[in-house]
C-alpha cells in the first residue's frame, strides 16, 4: 500500500508547505504512516520507502514541442502544434525517484523552489512482484492528467493480459511499468478516449476535462475490473482502489474496496476551507490543550457510517479528546460547505492527516468525491453491486421503463461497452 496527497486551491502555495512542512507530512508518511485516527491498521501500510513522485501544474509559454519519446502516437508532443506555439498553457510537471522520500535532497530543493495551485504527491510501498523503478512510481502522467493510486488488484497477474487487451492502442503503448496502478490509469484514459465528448485524445487534449468526464471514466474502470475478475473466476481476495486523478482544474478521488464492509479500504481524509488559513495551520501547527470529551451528538452521518468495523461509533471518538477543527469549520458535505467561499477555498485530500492537532474529516467507505476550482466539493456513495463476484448482477434499462430491471446473468465486457454505463449505474446519493 502507498500514501498520497492531493491539493486543489484558489491560491498557489509552495510545494514545501504541503509536502515538507506539516507535522505529519508526506515525507513523514514515507517513514511512518501509522497515524490514521478512526481507521484500523488494515490496508494502511506504515513504511512507504519504495520511491516517490510529485506532480504539479504551472503556466508555461509553449515555444517548442515535447520530445518525441513522450508518446509515439503524437510525435509533436502536448504543445508542439503551430497553433499553440507562443501561447500560455497550463501544463503538468512530474518529478519521480526510486529513493525514499526522506532521503532525497532534490525533492527538498524542488519543493522549496516551486509553487502551484494544484499538487499531487505519492510515496510508494511496492506491491508484490512489481519491482522498484521510476516507471513504477506515481503519479502517472498523460497530457495534462495526473493519477495516483493507493491499493491493489488482487491476482493482478491473472487478469493483466485481459486488462491490456481492453486498452486503446495509444493507452497500451503508454504503459511503461509493471504495476496494476498504471494499467488502471491506462484503462481510465481508454474510456476518456471513447466517451463521445468530441475532444481529442486525452494524451494531447489541452483543455480541461471536467470532473464529470473523469468520474465517469473511473467508475467504468471499476466496473470493468469487477467483471474481469468474475470472468476469470477470481472470487478470493479483495481489491482496493483509493484513486486521485486531476487535470489541474478538477480533482476526482475515490475510497473503495470490493469486499467492504468486511474489509475496509485504505484510510482517506479531506479538508476544505479558506486557502490562506489552511496553509497557515498546516505550516504553523501549535501544541494545544485538548479537552477530553466525546464528539457531539449531531455529528455528520457520513462520519458515523464510515467506521471500519461497520458500527455507528463516530470516528472522532477514537481520539478520546476533542481536537481543534481544521480551519475552525466542520466542513462536511451538504452541511457547512456553503459557508466556505469557494472562490478563496482550498480542497485537500490525504491518505493520513497532515497534522495531528486538527480534525481531518474521514471519507466514507466506497465513495467518490470531486471538486472543481471555484466550486465546493461533492460526494457520492459507490453502491456495491455484489458482495462476491459469483453474485455479480447488473442493471439494464427496460423498454418503456424509466427505472431498471435486474437480469440474472452477469454482463460481459462487450455488454459493458454497449451499455455505456453512467453514474446512475453504480452510484447512489450520499446519505
Amino acid at each position: 500500500m502507498c500514501r498520497w496527497i492531493t491539493l486543489l486551491s484558489a491560491d498557489s502555495v509552495s510545494l514545501s508547505d504541503i509536502i515538507l512542512a506539516p507535522s505529519n507530512s508526506l515525507v513523514q508518511l514515507s517513514k511512518d504512516a501509522s497515524f490514521h485516527p478512526g481507521y484500523s491498521d488494515t490496508n494502511n501500510h506504515v513504511m512507504n520507502g519504495d520511491g516517490f513522485g510529485v506532480g504539479w501544474y504551472h503556466t508555461n509559454v509553449a515555444t517548442c514541442p515535447y520530445e518525441e519519446s513522450v508518446h509515439p502516437f503524437h510525435t509533436k508532443g502536448f504543445h508542439g502544434s503551430d497553433e499553440h506555439k507562443g501561447s500560455s498553457q497550463t501544463l503538468a510537471a512530474v518529478f519521480k525517484d526510486t529513493q525514499p522520500a526522506w532521503n532525497n535532497a532534490n525533492l527538498r530543493e524542488i519543493c522549496m523552489a516551486t509553487r502551484s495551485d494544484c499538487i499531487i504527491a505519492h510515496v510508494r510501498a511496492a506491491s508484490k512482484n512489481t519491482g522498484v523503478s521510476q516507471a513504477n512510481c506515481h503519479p502517472f502522467k498523460a497530457g495534462r492528467l495526473l493519477f495516483c493510486h493507493n491499493g491493489r488488484i488482487d491476482n493482478f497477474s491473472l487478469i493483466r493480459r485481459a486488462m491490456m487487451a481492453h486498452l486503446s492502442d495509444e493507452a497500451y503503448v503508454a504503459v511503461r511499468g509493471t504495476t496494476d496502478s498504471e494499467c488502471i490509469f491506462a484503462m481510465i484514459l481508454t474510456y476518456l478516449a471513447r466517451d463521445d465528448s468530441g475532444e481529442p485524445s486525452p494524451f494531447v487534449q489541452t483543455t480541461t476535462f471536467g470532473h464529470s468526464r473523469i468520474a465517469a471514466a473511473i467508475k467504468k474502470t471499476l466496473r470493468t475490473i469487477e467483471i474481469m475478475l468474475h470472468e476469470h473466476g477470481l472470487t478470493e481476495g479483495y481489491c482496493t482502489f483509493n484513486f486521485s486523478c486531476t487535470d489541474g482544474e478538477s480533482v476526482v478521488v475515490t475510497r473503495f474496496c470490493d469486499k467492504s464492509p468486511d474489509i475496509p479500504p485504505p484510510s482517506l481524509y479531506f479538508a476544505y476551507g479558506n486557502a490562506q488559513r489552511l496553509y497557515s495551520e498546516l505550516t504553523s501547527e501549535d501544541p494545544v490543550s485538548f479537552v477530553s470529551q466525546q464528539s457531539s451528538s449531531d455529528d455528520s452521518s457520513l462520519d458515523k457510517a464510515d467506521s471500519d468495523n461497520g458500527s455507528d461509533t463516530d470516528s472522532e471518538t477514537t481520539y478520546n479528546e476533542k481536537p481543534v477543527l481544521l480551519d475552525k469549520l466542520e466542513s462536511r458535505p451538504g452541511r457547512l460547505f456553503p459557508d466556505v467561499d469557494a472562490q478563496t477555498a482550498c480542497f485537500i485530500v490525504a491518505s493520513n492527516p497532515l497534522t495531528r492537532t486538527h480534525t481531518w474529516h474521514p471519507m466514507p467507505r466506497n465513495s467518490i468525491m470531486w471538486c472543481t476550482r471555484g466550486s465546493p466539493p461533492e460526494l457520492r456513495l459507490l453502491r456495491l453491486r455484489s458482495r462476491t463476484a459469483s453474485m455479480l448482477r447488473t442493471h439494464l434499462p427496460t423498454k418503456g421503463d424509466l427505472g431498471f430491471s435486474i437480469v440474472s446473468t452477469p454482463p460481459t465486457l462487450k455488454d459493458l461497452e454497449f451499455m455505456n454505463l453512467t453514474e446512475s449505474d453504480i452510484v447512489g446519493q450520499a446519505a
